[in-house]
């Protein structure tokens, strides 16, 4: 079992603390789409009815933090995460008489069949050991007429990013949290547990300006999994994002996610 799937490492190093989280989301606000990823994603879904809402992997809350006051009156949002660090940390951003969090894990989840309109599973299947498991639990506590939304990433998206730190050390980790659920993947495995799905793709770019965030979206691939790279791997990472942004003006990555609306 690769890192990457390791619970154990997932909550006591990449996630115990929302700092890596945290940097690796940053780094998207340098996008050249005139909308979010999180806006995207909302209006894609279009939740237009008052329901019962479960998030699967909620991070630090930022979806629901965006949308929150846009659901319909009396839709209930439960914001769970497998990382106590993480739910506490959501709660610090959202809050309402709408919503509420546990810590849960997607391969084991304690609610009833048929309990929920909506359920979110936003880029956290590639964490899941057992992906049959965790798919099959998605799938048992959406209802019949409901629907089950999950995200991932292309193995195109953020390449730019790897492939620079490998030229610059074979150390430099290229095997990547997305690997094992990736959108290649899924166009396989979902259609094996849903009988229809609606697949939309945001493909966009970024253009990053902050020298220092692109480091710290670096450094959270390398520094939780105690990766020793060169002395200088960084201060050579920041020569070469520091001279594309002179000549371009701004550091040039494609990323690429996929949304499936599954029933």
């Amino acid at each position: 079992m690769s890192i990457e799937i390791n619970k154990e490492y997932l909550k006591n190093a990449q996630y115990k603390k929302s700092d890596y989280l945290e940097a690796r989301i940053a780094i998207h606000k340098f996008t050249t789409s005139k909308e979010t990823f999180q806006e995207w994603i909302w209006n894609q879904i279009k939740i237009e009815k008052p329901g019962k809402i479960l998030e699967v992997g909620c991070g630090t809350g930022a979806f629901w933090k965006l949308h929150l006051s846009k659901l319909p009156a009396g839709s209930i949002v439960l914001m769970t995460d497998f990382s106590s660090g993480m739910t506490e940390k959501a709660q610090s951003n959202v809050s309402g008489d709408n919503v509420q969090f546990e810590v849960a894990d997607v391969e084991n989840l304690s609610y009833e069949d048929s309990d929920f309109d909506l359920v979110m599973a936003h880029h956290i299947l590639y964490h899941a050991s057992d992906k049959d498991k965790a798919l099959k639990e998605l799938k048992r506590v959406c209802k019949i007429d409901g629907s089950v939304t999950i995200t991932t990433n292309s193995e195109r998206h953020m390449l730019k990013v790897y492939e620079t730190g490998q030229k610059l050390d074979p150390n430099f980790p290229t095997d990547r949290i997305i690997d094992t659920f990736t959108e290649e993947i899924a166009d396989t495995v979902l259609p094996k547990y849903f009988d229809n799905i609606a697949k939309r793709v945001c493909e966009e770019y970024l253009h990053v300006t902050d020298i220092d965030i692109m480091l710290d979206y670096v450094r959270s691939g390398v520094e939780p999994r105690n990766i020793k790279v060169s002395d200088d791997f960084y201060d050579r990472y920041r020569e070469i994002v520091t001279g594309e942004i002179k000549d371009k003006g701004y550091y040039e990555i494609m990323k690429r996610s996929p949304l499936y609306i599954c029933t």
